[in-house]
């Protein structure tokens, strides 16, 4: 199976999908990938359609024969949705209104659009304003799609996108929505009601009936978003069925409330709180966390009954919870802020990325709640899963980063399968979009390679060292009895220290702006004047 997984790469030199152990090319479109730049990639959800826009059009490939299905005149797409049974694709472009600005004839244009993907005709043009609320949403056998426009939620039945809606729900100031994606029974629908003056934001379970009867209530005070998470994609009635007596599980609403600024000035990651609402016992309550601080991350395994919660000041504790939200696992602290389940949610990774350079990466074994194995990849943007739950993909993206740009294929069990990276000045990894891979022996990462300069990339070990040693002034020139490792120890030392001092300029030019630090980062500002005196005597050694 793992030469049947298909991924896909952006770089600066174009876009194409890769297959197999080796990465094999099936489809390439390199078209002026400077000037038109492939802005968004889209796998359907059984992975046998891939659509893109490079641009100039937007385009949906049958996977399997690398063909062109469809082509739409759509260069200003970023965004794209396939319908959960494949059937529909819905693409997005920026909002704008066209005409002169004194003009009475200003009118916005259509930025939003239904195709059939099996005829590719385009059912319905719609306008929506908010990039954050315009994705319609479906129940998983598509029978009801919802869609969300000003202070009105539109239902429209059987994937009948017309003017007129089959059912309407209105409420005045609403935040943002989440159809249950369930087929058994009364569908439902959480809303979010944002702070409105002296009335708390608050979040709603409605049964989707004419009259929306309210099924769950939960009142946030302080907190101006709120993401909201069914605990499963949606089943058949048989299926649910099964699932409720193996599981005795429940339909849950998991609710990630934040407000951006932490009034205590503790947290740079502003303040979170995490509630639970159980819609068959109507019970909503917070959950409990063992440790204060940020919560960086809260995922439903795939199977619906139940939870993972990474949280708390560095280091961050990682903390299961069943459907209830009482704690059934944790593990101990560490650096982590993400969490990531496979597609049958059997493992669990436990990972620090971004800001956690060290990229550390715990695999665990859901069920028995053990540690399968632990592996660090530096400088990690971005990771994914593969469809075969066994694989993975971790990447190191521009212009997140442009040292160590890559992408890697893995097994769960730590070995590393494949490696490609971009070295050239002339070639960026912009991001991929997975479906990785199987062998080569575990801890074969290579470590974080020293950072080269442009102008010596694409050059052997002794043209680099030619280079670097006619271009050095002589006072640090390596002197016949000085070891080259000393100097190379001295020069990373000074790449530490002008780091951190740019670390310092840019938290300085916040506190300008009036962003509120925290204590960590005030400290930091503190020790400027140490950090330039270290570094002006170590740039005078020898």
């Amino acid at each position: 199976m793992a030469n049947d997984l298909i991924y896909a790469v952006r770089s600066s030199v174009g876009f194409g999908l890769r297959k197999g152990l080796e990465g094999q090319s099936i489809f390439e479109d390199s078209s002026n990938p400077k000037d038109n730049p492939c802005q968004v990639v889209k796998f359907s959800n059984n992975g046998k359609l891939f659509a893109y826009c490079d641009g100039q059009k937007t385009r949906v490939v049958d996977t399997q024969t690398q063909r062109i299905l469809h082509e739409f005149d759509l260069k200003r797409t970023t965004h794209i949705v396939f319908s959960p049974l494949d059937t529909h694709l819905v693409t997005y472009q920026p909002y704008q209104i066209y005409g002169p600005k004194t003009s009475e004839n200003q009118k916005p244009d259509p930025n939003m659009r239904v195709f059939c993907l099996k005829t590719g005709e385009c059912l319905s043009t719609m306008i929506a304003q908010k990039k954050d609320t315009w994705e319609p949403q479906w129940t998983a056998d598509e029978s009801i799609v919802a869609r969300m426009a000003g202070g009105e939620i539109f239902f429209h039945y059987k994937a009948n996108f017309t003017e007129k809606s089959d059912l309407k729900y209105t409420m005045k100031g609403m935040g943002n929505f989440a159809l249950c994606p369930s087929t058994s029974g009364l569908p439902h629908l959480a809303i979010y009601i944002p702070e409105q003056g002296s009335e708390p934001g608050r979040v709603q379970v409605l049964s989707l009936e004419e009259k929306f009867p309210v099924v769950c209530s939960k009142s946030m005070f302080k907190f101006d978003k709120a993401t909201l998470t069914w605990n499963h994609k949606g089943l058949s009635l048989a299926d649910w069925l099964i699932h409720l007596t193996a599981h005795n599980a429940r339909s849950a609403l998991l609710v990630m409330a934040s407000v951006d600024v932490d009034k205590t000035n503790q947290s740079y990651y502003g303040e979170q709180q995490l509630f639970l609402m159980n819609i068959l016992s109507g019970d909503a309550y917070m959950v409990p966390l063992a440790k204060t601080g940020p919560v960086y991350a809260a995922r439903w395994n795939p199977n619906g009954k139940e939870f993972s919660v990474c949280y708390g000041y560095m280091p961050a504790k990682m903390t299961m919870y069943n459907t209830k939200g009482e704690p059934i696992f944790d593990t101990a602290e560490g650096p982590r802020n993400d969490l990531h389940y496979n597609a049958f949610g059997n493992i669990l990774l436990v990972c620090g990325f971004g800001n956690l350079a060290r990229g550390k990466m715990e695999f665990w074994d859901v069920e028995k709640k053990k540690e399968i194995v632990s592996i660090d990849v530096p400088n990690t943007t971005m990771f994914e899963w593969a469809p075969d739950g066994e694989h993975f993909i971790t990447a190191t993206t521009a212009p997140r980063l442009r040292i160590d740009n890559c992408y890697r294929l893995w097994h769960y069990s730590g070995k590393m399968i494949y490696e490609k990276t971009f070295d050239s000045p002339k070639e960026e990894l912009w991001q991929d979009a997975s479906h990785p891979l199987n062998n080569v022996p575990a801890g074969a990462i290579r470590q974080q390679a020293a950072y080269v300069p442009p102008h010596l990339r694409n050059k052997s070990a002794a043209q680099r060292a030619a280079i670097m040693e006619s271009a050095a002034p002589t006072a640090i020139k390596p002197q016949q009895n000085q070891p080259t490792q000393q100097v190379n120890e001295k020069d990373r030392k000074i790449r530490q220290l002008e780091t951190k001092l740019n670390d310092i300029l840019k938290l300085k030019e916040k506190q300008k702006k009036g962003d509120i630090l925290q204590k960590n980062q005030l400290e930091k500002i503190s020790k400027e004047t140490e950090l330039q005196d270290e570094l002006e005597k170590l740039k005078l050694l020898p």
